[in-house]
Order: C-alpha cells, then structure tokens, then sequence
C-alpha cells in the first residue's frame, strides 16, 4: 500500500485547539509522520503514512471536534446588553451585523431580541472592537450602498477581510454579486450572507 501525505485544518480557538491537542496525541493510528501548528484560526496537521491510517486518523479529529466545542461553548458563554456595549463605545451598531461577523470569526453568537443582548464566547474587548468599527464604517458604507443589506454586506467584507470599503466594492463587482443602482450607489443581486461566502471564498484563494 503507497504511503500518501494530507494536510487537514481545523477550524478552532486556542484553547479548544490546545484540548484537541493532547486530546490527539494519545490516539494517534500508527502514522509516519505527523505535525500539528497551531495558527491565528486554528490547528493544522499535516501526516505522512498509509492511505487508512490517515483516514482513521481524520475520522478520529471529526469524532473529537463537536463534543470539545460544545463542551468549549457552553462554559463561555456570556450575555451582555446591547445597551451597555453602545454605552461603552458611545455609538450605536446594527447587533445583526455584529452577530454574523463574531459567526464568521469562529464565535459563537445570538441575539436575543427580546431581552436585546448577546450571548456569545467572544471576549469583550473583540465585542467592543467590532461594534466600534461597525459604526466608524457605517456613514461611509451608507453613502456606497443603496440599501441595509448591502451595507451590512460592505462592512462584514471589510472587517472580515481587512479590505477597504471601495476595495470590496471593487471585487464585489468583479464576481458579479454587486452592481450600480439608478442613483449610482450599490446593491447587491443576492442575499448579503449569501455575498459573503462568494466573496470570503474568493479571497482565500
């Protein structure tokens, strides 16, 4: 049987990464080789060996992963007003732009409209940062976008992204999902989470 060589990345915070860490070194399948970095989003594994023991060794990560990330959320989570963090940065921000991009940086988050709070496991600090940002782009994402949700869509791509504004726009229009409205702003032609992943996708190749 030929020996093969995979790279697998996992999508997890440091502390879950560091759990599934040791978590692995104890269950390893008889592989050649194999190194595990750890990265800003994640763990990366890279293994050397033969075709099954790699695909044991895969199915053993997924077999881990969802337990150890349930067991991660649950003791994190924390509820703050929508109220207090406005007060905090003395600026207001839409809480659903908030929500998806704490999703798309690998945080859990929710809003509660009833009690208008967030419950998440991000830090407070990366909450402030983010709600503060959202509303420092949000007078000029309004003057480039002819509606809410390309707006919101703007801004996510910019913070997600570390792109300008324009440079989003730009390469929004380039993959076809933004084009120009009547009055010269623009608009999207899908649903804004929907642009994201298309535009995210495209800026990791």
């Amino acid at each position: 049987m030929p020996l093969i060589k995979r790279r697998f990345y996992v999508p997890c915070k440091e502390d879950e990464c560091l759990k599934l860490y040791e978590l692995l070194k104890d269950r390893m399948p008889s592989i050649n080789y194999i190194s595990m970095q750890l990265t800003g989003r994640g763990l990366l594994l890279e293994a050397h060996g033969y075709e099954s023991d790699i695909k044991d060794l895969w199915i053993e990560v997924k077999r881990l992963v969802g337990p150890l990330k349930e067991i991660t959320r649950k003791a994190a989570l924390r509820k703050y007003p929508i109220s207090l963090v406005a007060k905090m940065i003395r600026k207001t921000f839409p809480p659903k732009l908030l929500m998806e991009i704490l999703r798309r940086m690998n945080y859990t988050a929710e809003h509660l409209s009833d009690e208008d709070s967030i419950v998440t496991n991000a830090p407070l600090e990366e909450i402030l940062r983010l709600a503060e940002r959202i509303a420092d782009l949000n007078p000029e994402a309004t003057r480039l976008a002819a509606n809410t949700s390309t707006r919101y869509y703007i801004i996510a791509g910019c913070i997600l992204s570390e792109m300008s504004l324009e440079g989003v726009v730009g390469l929004s229009a380039d993959l076809n999902i933004l084009k120009r409205s009547e009055d010269g702003r623009h608009v999207l032609v899908v649903d804004w989470r929907t642009a994201l992943d298309i535009f995210l996708k495209n800026i990791k190749k």
